[in-house]
């Protein structure tokens, strides 16, 4: 509306148009056109009025989410509509499902059912997936509708079924985790990557797991992926270990920017960059923390423990484990027993830490809850930190 009634202003007024006027007076003119008169509401077409009607009807559309998806949607005709429909609810799909569908991607409606909804539903029951991961798939992405079929859908979900091993198990833990890796060039994405792998000497059980869990990493730009892969082997990375496929992770997620803040980040609060390089090797989910978590981890272990900075660079692994739900907790049992001189012989709080839960539970909270009653209240407390701890909490 704004955009035509700014036409209208210069077509009244062509001298504006042609510069002898100041940005001033079409502003002025263009006030006076929005605000000077009363706006009208363009009434509903027959053709909007049909497609809120199907919506709210047949799909379970609230009225003002039918609304919004009519607004999306040029419905000469409810023909298309209800064959889609009936398409969607033979292959299972329940109202919830076809709801979130209408919702997201209304035009799909329009679509001719037998041509391009049918044919993609079809493949993925060949290939043997359950009604319910279809259903899910489609309805989480209904984008998936809009694929070619021959192009995209069925090169690259054979692609994927091939480089799993046949595993369909793990075909649809990828795919549901990630719908989008459907609709890219995997030819030309995936496959040089693993090649890249398997010239650097990545085991090929390991690519599997990357492509289950780790989609995201595996379709980089090739000439990204080659960098990265690069560049973990000349900080000494082993590409036989797991810590490799680990850190490979978390450097092609990270953008370069994101990667020097963090950097940044563990250089101003005391590592050099040889212990920053040293803690990502040992644990590369360090460089992932959020600024928040790793300024107060460091500031708990420094004024509780009186640690300096290089002694959390040996052991990264900190970083991991919740400052809230697990680190608070076990130290006030830990500082408990410690000044009780209950714990026996002398243990470091980062061994407690890398217990079970259940196993340190049993070890020193139910142990001595008999002699130290106030055990169990010191332990509860993570049960009643509602807020996040702030970055000077001292027990």
């Amino acid at each position: 509306m704004l955009l035509r009634t700014m036409f209208a202003v210069l077509l009244r007024n062509p001298f504006i148009a042609g510069g002898r006027r100041s940005p001033g007076t079409f502003l002025r003119l263009l006030h006076h056109e929005l605000f000077s008169k009363p706006f009208t509401t363009r009434p509903s077409s027959p053709n909007s009025d049909l497609a809120a009607s199907f919506f709210k009807t047949s799909c379970g559309l609230s009225p003002p989410a039918a609304l919004a998806a009519a607004s999306r949607i040029n419905m000469k005709t409810a023909s298309n509509a209800e064959s889609v429909l009936r398409i969607l609810q033979s292959y299972g799909f329940a109202k919830s499902n076809i709801a979130l569908i209408a919702a997201k991607l209304p035009r799909i409606f329009n679509y001719r059912a037998e041509k391009y909804i049918k044919p993609k539903l079809d493949l993925f029951v060949a290939a043997g997936f359950t009604g319910n991961f279809i259903t899910n798939i489609f309805s989480k992405d209904p984008s998936l509708f809009t694929h070619s079929l021959e192009r995209k859908l069925s090169p690259n979900l054979l692609l994927l079924m091939t480089t799993l091993g046949g595993d369909r198990k793990a075909a649809a833990a990828s795919i549901e985790g990630s719908t989008w890796i459907l609709s890219l060039d995997l030819k030309n994405r995936m496959l040089p990557n693993i090649e890249t792998l398997r010239h650097h000497g990545v085991a090929g059980a390991s690519i599997p797991k990357l492509v289950k869990w780790c989609p995201r990493a595996l379709t980089q730009q090739p000439d990204r992926f080659r960098k990265s892969v690069t560049f973990m082997k000349d900080m000494g990375f082993d590409p036989s270990k797991t810590v490799f496929l680990n850190g490979l992770k978390v450097l092609v997620g990270l953008a370069p920017p994101s990667w020097e803040r963090k950097l940044q980040l563990y250089r101003s609060l005391g590592w050099s960059q040889e212990e920053t390089m040293s803690a990502f090797k040992k644990n590369p989910w360090c460089m992932i923390n959020s600024e928040e978590k790793i300024r107060k981890t460091m500031a708990f272990f420094g004024e509780n423990l009186k640690w300096e900075p290089s002694r959390l660079a040996l052991q990264p692994i900190l970083f991991s484990f919740s400052l809230e739900k697990r680190i608070v907790p076990m130290y006030a049992v830990f500082n408990i027993l410690s000044k009780r001189g209950l714990l026996g012989r002398k243990i470091s709080f980062s061994t407690l830490l890398r217990m079970s839960e259940s196993n340190f539970s049993k070890k020193y909270v139910c142990k001595y809850s008999d002699t130290v009653p106030e055990l169990l209240d010191a332990y509860k407390v993570k049960l009643d930190m509602a807020v996040a701890v702030p970055s000077n909490y001292v027990l």
